[in-house]
C-alpha cells in the first residue's frame, strides 16, 4: 500500500494483515514504487493524491509502461471526491491514470477485500 497518510497506512494494513494478507507499505511515491520494483507484490493499493511530487498519477503511469510491472493490479484509493469535489471516472480519467479499479476514501472495507481477491484470482 502507498499512501501518505500514516494512520490509513497503519489501519489498512492491520485490516487486511488480520484477513490474511501479508502488506508492505510506503508513505510516498517514490518509496512506494522502488518497494514495487524490488518486491513485485501481488497488487498495488494506491493513493492518488499524496503531498509530494511523485503522486499516484506518476506511480500507475509507471507502473503500467514497466513490462516486469505492468501486470500488478492496482487499486486506486482517494479522498479528492470529499477534498476536491472531483470525482474519479474511469472513462474520461483512464489515459493518466488507469487502475484495475477505485475506491473513494472512507474505503468501504467488505467491498475492498471482494475486489483484491477478484483481482489476484485473475
Amino acid at each position: 500500500m502507498i499512501d501518505d497518510n500514516k494512520d490509513l497506512l497503519f489501519t489498512m494494513s492491520t485490516f487486511l494483515n488480520r484477513n490474511g494478507f501479508d502488506t508492505l507499505t510506503a508513505e510516498d511515491g517514490k518509496a512506494g514504487l522502488e518497494l514495487v520494483e524490488k518486491e513485485q507484490p501481488d497488487l498495488v493499493l494506491l493513493d492518488i493524491m499524496m503531498e509530494t511530487l511523485f503522486s499516484g498519477f506518476e506511480v500507475c503511469k509507471r507502473l503500467r509502461t514497466n513490462p516486469a510491472l505492468k501486470a500488478i493490479p492496482i487499486i486506486g484509493i482517494s479522498g479528492m471526491g470529499d477534498e476536491l469535489e472531483v470525482k474519479f471516472d474511469e472513462e474520461r480519467d483512464k489515459e493518466y491514470f488507469n487502475p484495475d479499479a477505485f475506491f473513494d476514501k472512507p474505503v468501504d472495507r467488505e467491498k475492498l477485500l471482494e475486489k483484491i481477491d477478484e483481482l489476484i484470482r485473475k
